[in-house]
């Protein structure tokens, strides 16, 4: 697996059948850091959906990737905002509305839809854990 860094907000999920991670980054003042974590999960999540549907539509996946473009929004300072341009050369035209909508059944397309109850907790010392 790739991940290319075009610049911050910007990055591209890409060679999937790869063993291993390479991250490279396009400027030098672009870094992998949580932000750029967070996205790439998101895109690793819908291009192995998108992976078991070609195998069930025996598609290929040369050229399959998964571009993800963030904004930040305030009160409170979150990502407010994310793109996710997926490119499949190997799909047929004919099945890239299903496959809109299977790169949506990603676990973690769904966790954002559905926020989990979040529960922070910090511990010192004295404090019993749970």
């Amino acid at each position: 697996m790739r991940i290319t860094l075009h610049g911050p907000q910007d990055l591209t999920l890409s060679a999937l059948p790869e063993e291993g991670l390479q991250v490279a980054a396009e400027r030098d003042d672009v870094h992998f850091s949580a932000m750029e974590m967070f996205n790439t999960s998101l895109a690793l999540c819908t291009a192995s959906v998108l992976m078991s549907y070609a195998e069930r539509i025996d598609a290929g996946l040369n050229g399959l990737t998964v571009r993800m473009r963030w904004e930040y929004h305030a009160d409170p300072y979150r990502i407010g905002r994310i793109a996710m341009d997926i490119h499949w050369p190997d799909l047929p035209e004919s099945r890239r509305k299903a496959a809109e909508r299977a790169a949506e059944q990603c676990t973690l397309h769904h966790t954002l839809e559905v926020p989990p109850e979040l529960v922070t907790r910090v511990e010192g010392p004295d404090t019993d854990s749970e």
